[in-house]
């Protein structure tokens, strides 16, 4: 079996593709759950810019 055929067949491969789905699901959760990360710094960063002033005594 010459190398080209080996890296086809291994593409065409029900595991291969298997594998492949796998570690690009695991990617895209890592993805989502850092974008849903900076969200909330966002949001802290928002609820934090007003404070009340203080009365003048």
């Amino acid at each position: 079996m010459k190398r080209d055929f080996f890296i086809l067949e291994l593409i065409k491969s029900l595991p291969f593709r298997i594998l492949i789905f796998l570690v690009l699901f695991i990617f895209a959760g890592v993805y989502i759950s850092k974008c849903k990360e900076r969200q909330k710094k966002i949001q802290m960063k928002e609820d934090v810019l007003y404070i009340h002033p203080k009365p003048k005594v």
